[in-house]
């Protein structure tokens, strides 16, 4: 009997342990429907972003032609709120080249995109880009996730940026 309770004890404890292992890729995997899963899943996400202090210095002054971003995304359907953080280069071709990871509960997904400036007002600081983006891959519900979707983006002092981006993702 002593012998019974320990069992049960145990397969009760452990139990719940496993389910939520398993729970955070069966949401992202039972979420994407098998039809949509050919053409890809579309996700709306919205990013505010602050280029971070470069190591040895003390601020930040525009415009940066390369460095580090950090900042938080809120994505619908399976993916919620995150963090991301982007490293980025500013070529003599103008446009914008990064590679980024985005950090969700249940896993991350990480790509490049390449945003274009595009011509603003006189205020030398304030620029728009539009863009393309890749997801290449991901981790823990992600992994394996593929995808493709289109970037706008704004800043008006060339250091904080807000973007929206629309993927199809595909698992």
């Amino acid at each position: 009997m002593r012998r019974r309770i320990c069992v049960l004890g145990i397969a009760l404890g452990v139990g719940p342990l496993a389910f939520l292992g398993g729970a955070a890729g069966a949401i992202a995997k039972s979420s994407v429907s098998s039809k949509s899963r050919a053409k890809g899943t579309p996700v709306s996400c919205k990013a505010a972003t602050s280029i971070a202090v470069a190591a040895g210095s003390s601020q930040v002054l525009a415009p940066v032609t390369s460095g580090d971003e950090y900042g938080m995304v809120r994505c619908g359907g399976m993916l919620g709120a995150g963090v991301q953080h982007d490293s980025f280069n500013v070529p003599v071709s103008g446009d914008t080249l990064a590679g980024y990871t985005l950090y969700f509960s249940a896993g991350t997904l990480h790509g490049t995109y390449d945003l274009t400036p595009q011509q603003t007002g006189l205020d030398f600081y304030a620029t728009s880009w539009v863009g393309t983006m890749k997801v290449t891959g991901g981790t823990g519900a992600y992994r394996g996730f593929k995808g493709t979707g289109k970037m706008v983006c704004q800043s008006n002092d060339g250091i904080h940026t807000t973007c929206t981006d629309r993927l199809s993702l595909r698992p």
